[in-house]
């Protein structure tokens, strides 16, 4: 059973420097406590009791700090929509798209991030019961054929005026759905209204609930952490505060391993099952520099021809040369990896005058020669986009920030964290439908 994954940051985006600050923190914390982390924050909260209330930076000045905080320091990025219009904009910086509590019944929204291709985490309603996240998970099979990139967090349900509870086996309930579960233990202790225009909340009860929700068995933990709580613009009362997340989170640590350790934890009684989610952060299309393809299953169409005389023959799409030319005349470098080693497709790279051919790589060989790429052109492997189809692709789509994949490609392929699957079969336009992507990015 792998250890929880950890969202956390400052609920409201409200300076530069803060998030930064809160960034820097958390990604030395977790990286000490071998904690996979998604920085969160928001670059709007419109979900508030007063409008009078500060809303946070908008959407133009979040996303640019958001997307600082992902080349800064490599974390992935979650952050709150609440416009079906925002979804295709935000994804371009996030990994997540998450659906605020109060919209988590908005079909149109739900729908519109789900079309992103990216992660989304639905914050199940203060008003809906665990059940009724089905029809979540059934809006979002509706649109892209499967919830793979679903996840559901709980966050507490309305309990009378001003209060709320967390009843524990909404965990479980959530779990036989086959989205990973996410607590959301900062909101959980929040007391709506219960102030002048402002929702209270009591921090204490975060490690308390934190611990009970990891015991009955979760995937992901969900903190918001300020480094001032008591003067952040947004749920001051509820956030954890900067200086305490390390102990926090080796308390969490403590409890995880010993409920994923234990029997009771991984019988079929409770039908849990380990996070196959590992958010990497995926980089804007806009700041591609390098565009590297495979062969065999991408290029072509994966089929084994051989002439009379025993020669192998393939079938390259025509399309796909013309996309990688229009690519490079957008700045971006072009290149094929293969472990194949046939000399047709030293002539096939010729003809298409690519920048890089890499040509016989095996054994983990992709990956080392796309960072050798990387290094030649002073760039990162985050500056790069990889399409692959098959396992020996895995290790390097992994690795690159942009990864992507033909809609033929190899379930253990599509079930990479972050990759997108794209329309286009190998060898009838994938690449080209990569490269258009790329080029309709780079021309906003």
């Amino acid at each position: 059973m792998s250890r929880f994954f950890l969202i956390a940051g400052p609920c409201a985006i409200e300076n530069r420097e803060m998030v930064l600050l809160t960034a820097a923190t958390l990604k030395e914390v977790c990286d000490k406590l071998s904690i996979r982390l998604i920085f969160k924050s928001s670059f709007d909260k419109a979900n508030r009791t007063s409008s009078s209330s500060k809303r946070g930076v908008g959407i133009d000045e979040g996303l640019a700090i958001l997307k600082e905080v992902k080349q800064a320091y490599g974390l992935p990025i979650l952050t709150d929509v609440h416009e079906t219009w925002q979804c295709e904009r935000v994804a371009e910086v996030a990994d997540v798209l998450q659906i605020p509590a109060f919209l988590s019944r908005q079909t149109d929204l739900i729908e519109a991030a789900a079309r992103t291709g990216k992660i989304v985490n639905v914050k199940k309603g203060q008003f809906m019961a665990p059940w009724d996240m089905r029809g979540v998970v059934d809006k979002v099979e509706n649109v892209v054929g499967s919830h793979e990139r679903l996840w559901l967090t709980e966050r507490g349900s309305s309990f009378g005026y001003g209060n709320l509870v967390v009843d524990m086996t909404s965990l479980i309930e959530m779990h036989k759905m086959g989205c990973p579960v996410v607590f959301d233990a900062t909101h959980a202790v929040q007391k709506p209204s219960s102030q002048t225009g402002i929702t209270a909340g009591n921090r204490e009860m975060v490690p308390h609930l934190m611990r009970a929700a990891l015991a009955v068995g979760i995937d992901g933990l969900f903190l918001e952490v300020h480094p001032d709580p008591d003067n952040a613009i947004s749920d001051a009362a509820n956030q954890v505060a900067l200086d305490n997340i390390e102990n926090i989170l080796k308390q969490a640590i403590i409890i995880d391993d010993a409920a994923k350790a234990s029997i009771a934890f991984q019988s079929s009684t409770f039908n849990l099952r380990p996070s196959t989610f590992n958010p990497k952060p995926s980089s804007c299309l806009s700041d591609i520099a390098l565009l590297l393809t495979d062969v065999d299953g991408v290029l072509t169409d994966g089929g084994m021809y051989y002439a009379n005389s025993g020669d192998e023959l393939k079938r390259f799409n025509t399309r796909d040369g013309m996309g990688l030319q229009l690519l490079q005349r957008q700045g971006v470098k072009v290149g094929l990896l293969t472990s194949e080693s046939v000399s047709l497709l030293e002539r096939r790279a010729a003809k298409l005058q690519l920048d890089y051919a890499v040509i016989g790589k095996r054994n983990g060989g992709k990956l080392e020669a796309a960072k050798d790429i990387c290094k030649q052109l002073g760039i990162t492997l985050l500056q790069t986009a990889y399409i692959g189809d098959d396992v020996n692709c895995r290790e390097l789509l992994e690795k690159v920030g942009y990864a992507a994949c033909p809609a033929d490609a190899a379930d253990e392929v599509k079930q990479i964290s972050g990759i997108h699957i794209l329309t286009k079969k190998g060898g009838e336009g994938c690449v080209r439908e990569l490269c258009e992507q790329i080029i309709k990015a780079k021309q906003k």
